[in-house]
């Protein structure tokens, strides 16, 4: 691999953002314009953020590595992806518009009357949403080391630009930002699959070494294609373009378009690997098979720019995620209320609070586990009662804080102890929703103790 290239690359595509975004960094009067662009989003620029947010580390060096390991049946991790945008689209993400919130949390005050409700939901999101950001930096180091690049400093200084024009423009700065990052990972990911397919890839294929799929448990299953599709209905990032939406019309044509391009896009990473499996291609230690796979069948121009094109994917979802924070922050606790209604001190909130996942990345190697824990977390505790808001608008204070905990109490169970008979993304959803019933139950009976009395 060219690896001069790959740096220019990086650096240029930075800049070329940090350009993009300046008109943001002074077009800013109101809290509403730094988190929610001044809901004013149409569809292109909406239908790119969906998918920059999307195609980020895991769909693209997540997806390659589980494709090596069991085949096509890991489209079902992109599937879900997908689905969870097509449900954005059909309904719940215009059933979300139309509450008066500007983050998911605060449905719990809308909806169940508790503001201490919404700061445990907002807990729970700032949780997910920093282990998923930490996560993205800690793949883009190993992606520079494993492409030859292994100065702390460049790197620092590359996530210094993302950092600066995150936290400068905020939300319509990201917006500004995905548009160009996500046109050029989408064009350069073609560029390498056809170089692939049709090059040094072609003699493989011809003889018939088509990739079979390789079924794993159900448990995995599931967790491949419910994780992502719940996930994305109850996370603040998704529901934050979703309340920038100009109207329900442009979520529903953007999301819909987003969906499927994200999952014709999941197939590259997906082909390079169960095409690296079928040929018995072994990953280097702390490698990537899907680099390796495109520096085996293509050329190394094009191994550098699909490097460079990998690290934008990842970028697009960590500068998504830096403003989401910030945004639950700044609108979800009392504490914070008044202070984030400067700007400036919003802009050097999210400023600092990336520099301290920065900080956090060069001291750990491997937070899968605990990332997949914050994430399902949130799914367990708060899924259930914010489905059940958006269809009942007023719910009642208990039933949210029984699903909640009856969430929490089967996701720390099913660590301790595997039920057999049931996949735990099963176990945990019903347990919340039992929860949630009881609430139901118990208000029934009080409303009718009332009407006695």
């Amino acid at each position: 691999m060219n690896i001069s290239i790959f740096i220019f690359c990086i650096f240029l595509l930075q800049f070329v953002c940090f350009w993009v975004s300046r008109k943001s960094f002074e077009a800013l009067a109101t809290k509403e314009d730094y988190f929610l662009a001044g809901r004013a989003l149409r569809f292109f620029p909406l239908a790119m953020t969906f998918i920059a947010t999307q195609v980020g580390g895991g769909l693209v060096l997540g997806a390659s590595e589980e494709a090596y390991q069991f085949g096509w049946t890991v489209l079902l991790y992109p599937l879900g992806a997908s689905l969870g945008l097509f449900l954005l689209g059909s309904s719940i993400g215009m059933r979300l518009a139309s509450f008066p919130v500007t983050t998911v949390a605060q449905i719990f005050e809308t909806a169940y009357g508790s503001k201490r409700l919404k700061e445990i939901a907002s807990f729970l999101s700032v949780l997910s949403l920093f282990m998923i950001f930490v996560a993205q930096l800690i793949a883009s180091k190993k992606l520079m080391v494993m492409l030859g690049v292994e100065s702390n400093l460049l790197f620092i200084l590359f996530w210094a630009i993302v950092i600066s024009y995150t936290a400068m423009g905020g939300f319509k700065a990201v917006v500004a930002t995905d548009m160009v990052q996500a046109s050029f990972f989408i064009v350069i990911f073609i560029i390498a699959f056809l170089a692939s397919f049709f090059g040094k890839a072609a003699p493989l294929l011809n003889e018939g070494l088509l990739p079979e799929a390789n079924l794993t448990g159900a448990s995995k299953l599931l967790g491949w294609i419910f994780m992502p599709l719940l996930f994305m209905l109850i996370e603040q990032d998704m529901a934050q373009r979703c309340f920038a939406a100009a109207s329900p019309k442009v979520i529903r044509k953007a999301s819909l378009f987003a969906a499927l391009s994200t999952f014709l896009i999941s197939l590259i990473p997906i082909y390079f690997g169960t095409l690296a499996r079928e040929i018995g291609v072994a990953p280097k230690e702390n490698g990537s098979i899907l680099v390796e796979m495109i520096q085996l069948t293509t050329n190394p121009w094009i191994t550098a720019l699909a490097g460079a094109a990998i690290l934008a994917a990842i970028i697009s979802t960590a500068d998504s995620l830096i403003n989401a924070i910030t945004s639950n922050l700044s609108q979800d606790f009392e504490i914070f209320a008044k202070k984030f209604e400067n700007l400036k001190f919003s802009k050097i909130t999210t400023a600092l609070l990336a520099s301290l996942g920065l900080f956090i990345s060069f001291y750990f190697d491997n937070i899968v586990d605990l990332l997949i824990q914050s994430y399902e977390l949130s799914v367990y505790c708060l899924f259930i009662p914010i489905l059940m808001a958006l269809f009942k608008p007023r719910g009642n204070k208990l039933s949210a804080a029984l699903a909640i905990l009856f969430g929490a109490l089967a996701f720390v169970f099913c660590k301790i102890i595997a039920i057999p008979f049931l996949p735990k993304e099963i176990a945990c959803l019903f347990s919340s929703s039992i929860g949630f019933l009881i609430g139901e139950y118990l208000s029934s009976l009080k409303k009718e103790a009332i009407k006695i009395g």
